[in-house]
């Protein structure tokens, strides 16, 4: 297939060492709970390979000298994640997302034992290390392309208790902290480097099946669960602080074991409910790791099967239009139609992309009910005065203008590939009474919903720094020893007017008299089980630039008539995505073959044609055409038309193809979505068939989208080949040609040197008969309408012999006196002759 590529000038290669993101062998190792990204190291970087990649040279397919167009660069790699055993989603490689297995990476989950991956015995048998506990990517020959550079990576994975969370997709909060105090390998380390014991934990207060006032049964009934990644070094008690003020908990030290008390201080039932509205974008999917693998469909995950306990209907964001249910398990295909299965909506391809508004409602797991038994009615006799001209029960109250009326917290999108995103609680009530003040930004990436989860734990943050705002002081003696923080006590002081005033203790000092120091903060009930308040996020999800891309529609692939190409033949070319515009399309590449089996580029579509068939019958007629009326549908490819002037239509300014027939129209009238009325239409333009045509009949509008390409004339009279090869909007996602559909052709040419000699106008000698026919050819039975006439002009009779055949006498040639010295070939006889032309008898 030289004949269609040109010639290239050589190139040198670009890189010939080492350009990859940065390796650093100090880093831990990273831990990864529930759901999350991080990114890989790289621990293996070998064989550094530049292929040269060669193109014909020469021209007319000739066999010209091979020329190199560039380099392909490869290397053996291998890339740390965590901890393991994790399960590896996504890989995100640069802009774009991939499954591994697209990128050629063989992935090890980190268990233990872990066996030695085959590259590092094919490459060098002083590299066999399996690396146990730890998951890693690697590759031999990795395919850097043509830039040389390894590129960012990150990956998604499933790490250790994946799915325990309540939404079914995260890691519950009280599995996470015993894991994080107690596992033996990436554990809490305890006295003599040992793991803190598990004896140590109050697993009462830890975990819980409902019904109790445990950690864990209160994140189960709030909807609270998260997805911690620990990648750099920090304090074990930092890292569980911040993870214990997500779940609005406090951890305490009673009798030589840490317990886990939850601030919530109002009962939550089993399955009371709550109707939630909420914005979505909905995601592109990641494609198949096979053609004969499924694609599996768009889908918005809001709740868990068992949290989640009816729809309430789903519209645009865009519009407000509503789209359309389909009941049971049906995936839908058709825009504006969507899908629901136990609490996960799924969406068809045309509206991959969009946002979306979702009603639903979910219900509560299970059942909490706090511990607000007071454990001592304390009174004035209890007290311990020390000063004597002060009350022994000091109270700080702050002042509300200090206090933010406004909480932002920072979590990290799942749906935006994990970037941080801010998430607001506001309380309206007393903004509109004392003003907008924002307090700091709390970061909480482990929370990666930022829809429900992040609204919840930013409107619990917000409620209890605006509405618990007294702090009680007092001392008591040694006889109070059995109390700890957390505990719920009741104060009665005839002073400041309290009559057992629920309280609950936050701190105890302990001072070298054995006086025991009481910190304490109001008991305000509901204010830490807030209702759902959930948040319409971001809007919208960042683009995938390697999404693949859409197929094509029904291309065209279209040979003109030689009267509007100047007589030069041509192929007009053009094409339009699957699912109308969308990023999943931006064009494609054109490829040509004249044996289906290699195949050349000739054209790049960067610009989608407008296309679609009729949705009436068309009668036929001729010349300009004000009666009837051409409805078409455009919505394959989501086009629009537009009218013209009666002179520009006549002249071809709106050309557009039906089945064969070139027309042109005045008016566009707008009758649908992508749908047309075309009236004031000039029939029948460059002699093509102006016939009648039905309901379905492809539709094409010519113009600059339609790529006009000529044909050599070694093509003409040849069976050709055409495969459309499309990409998305970022010129990624390309299909695999040996995918694409190819589309056969047959070229006529009717640009030849005679037809075009014949077109001019100009008169064409063909040169006299100097022998005797010995061959003659079937041309057909003409099967329809003649269209085009062309005028071999006119015979004169000042021509002797013209003259005499005219008269229809005959006519004596004379006797040939000569070997024939010129002749010509008409070809061979391919069909049998069941017509011939009686030429007379030879004297």
């Amino acid at each position: 297939m030289g004949f269609l590529r040109g010639n290239r000038n050589q190139v040198k290669p670009d890189y010939t060492g080492l350009q990859i993101q940065t390796s650093v062998s100090t880093l831990p190792i990273p831990i990864v709970w529930g759901q999350g990204k991080v990114g890989g190291n790289v621990i293996w970087y070998t064989d550094f390979i530049a292929t040269p990649l060669h193109a014909s040279g020469g021209g007319g397919g000739k066999g010209g000298g091979s020329q190199i167009s560039g380099y392909n660069y490869n290397v053996n790699v291998a890339m740390a994640l965590c901890e393991g055993p994790v399960n590896l989603l996504t890989v995100y490689k640069d802009q774009s997302l991939y499954l591994y297995q697209w990128l050629g990476l063989t992935f090890y989950n980190g268990s233990t034992p872990q066996g030695v991956w085959a590259g590092f015995e094919a490459v060098s048998t002083s590299q066999l290390l399996a690396y146990q506990g730890t998951a890693f990517v690697a590759a031999l020959y990795y395919n850097l392309g043509d830039s040389g550079s390894l590129g960012n990576h990150n990956f998604e994975v499933q790490g250790i208790l994946a799915g325990t969370g309540v939404n079914g997709i995260d890691a519950d909060p009280a599995q996470v902290i015993n894991d994080f105090l107690t596992n033996g390998q990436y554990g809490v380390a305890g006295l003599n480097g040992a793991t803190f014991p598990s004896a140590m934990i109050n697993g009462a207060t830890l975990f819980g099946s409902g019904g109790d006032s445990s950690l864990q049964t209160y994140c189960k009934a709030l909807g609270i669960c998260f997805s911690p990644v620990l990648t750099s070094q920090e304090q074990a008690s930092s890292i569980l602080t911040r993870w214990l003020q997500i779940c609005n908990c406090a951890a305490v030290w009673s009798g030589g074991m840490l317990s886990f008390v939850p601030y919530g201080d109002s009962s939550i039932g089993s399955g009371s409910s709550s109707t939630i509205t909420a914005q979505f974008t909905i995601p592109t999917p990641i494609p198949p790791n096979s053609t004969s693998e499924p694609q599996i469909p768009a889908q918005v995950p809001v709740s868990s099967p068992a949290q989640f306990a009816s729809d309430g209907g789903v519209k645009y964001a865009s519009t407000g239009a509503a789209l359309t249910f389909l009941p049971g398990v049906t995936i839908p295909t058709a825009a504006g139609t969507y899908g629901c299965v136990n609490g996960t909506y799924y969406f068809a391809p045309p509206d991959e992309g969009l946002a979306v508004i979702v009603t639903y409602t979910v219900q509560t797991v299970t059942s909490f009910v706090p511990n607000l038994t007071p454990a001592y009615a304390i009174g004035d006799n209890n007290f311990v005065d020390e000063r004597g001209n002060k009350d022994p029960l000091q109270v700080e109250r702050v002042d509300i203008f200090s206090l933010p009326t406004i909480q932002r917290i920072e979590v990290s999108s799942r749906s935006n590939r994990y970037s941080p995103v801010p998430v607001e609680a506001r309380d309206q009530a007393m903004i509109e009474q004392f003003g907008p003040r924002v307090g700091p930004v709390i970061q909480a990436h482990e929370i990666c919903d930022e829809f429900t989860i992040g609204p919840l734990v930013a409107q619990t943050l917000l409620q209890r720094e605006l509405y618990v705002r007294a702090k009680f002081t007092f001392k008591l003696s040694w006889e109070f020893c059995l109390l700890d923080p957390m505990d719920i006590v009741t104060l009665t002081d005839a002073n400041l007017g309290l009559s057992n005033y629920p309280v609950r203790i936050i701190s105890i000092d302990e001072d070298d008299k054995g006086l025991l120091t009481v910190v304490a903060e109001e008991l305000v009930t509901g204010v830490s089980s807030p209702a759902y308040n959930p948040s319409a996020g971001a809007g919208s999800a960042l683009p995938s630039f390697g999404a693949p891309a859409w197929g094509v529609n029904t291309p065209l692939v279209f040979e003109p008539p030689t009267t509007i190409t100047g007589g030069v033949p041509q192929l007009w070319l053009g094409a339009s995505g699957q699912y109308g515009q969308t990023m999943q399309w931006g064009g494609a590449y054109v490829w040509l073959s004249v044996d289906g089996v290699n195949f050349s580029q000739i054209a790049t579509l960067d610009a989608p044609l407008r296309q679609g068939f009729l949705t009436a019958p068309l009668p036929s007629a001729s010349g300009w055409d004000s009666t009837d009326t051409l409805a078409v549908s455009l919505t394959e490819s989501g086009g629009t038309l537009t009218g013209t002037s009666q002179a520009a239509a006549q002249a071809g300014g709106t050309l557009s193809l039906i089945d064969g027939e070139l027309v042109a129209y005045q008016n566009a009238a707008l009758t649908g979505a992508n749908a047309y009325s075309l009236t004031g239409l000039q029939r029948g333009m460059g002699g093509t068939n102006a016939a009648a045509h039905g309901t379905g009949a492809p539709f094409a509008r010519l113009d600059s989208a339609v790529f006009q390409y000529t044909l050599p004339q070694n093509l003409i009279g040849r069976t050709l080949y055409v495969k459309f090869q499309s990409f998305n909007a970022f010129g990624g996602g390309v299909q695999s040609l040996a995918n694409c559909t190819a589309y056969t052709f047959a070229a006529t040419g009717t640009s030849d040197p005679i037809a075009a000699q014949l077109l001019s106008g100009a008169p064409l000698d063909l040169g006299a008969v100097n022998a005797s026919p010995t061959l003659s050819d079937d041309f057909g039975v003409l099967g329809g309408g003649v269209a085009s006439i062309i005028d071999l002009g006119v015979i004169t009779l000042s021509d002797p012999i013209a003259t005499q055949l005219l008269s229809g006498s005959a006519v004596d040639l004379g006797p040939v006196t000569g070997a024939a010295t010129v002749f010509d070939d008409f070809g061979q006889i391919t069909i049998v002759v069941t017509q011939t032309v009686n030429l007379g008898t030879a004297p």
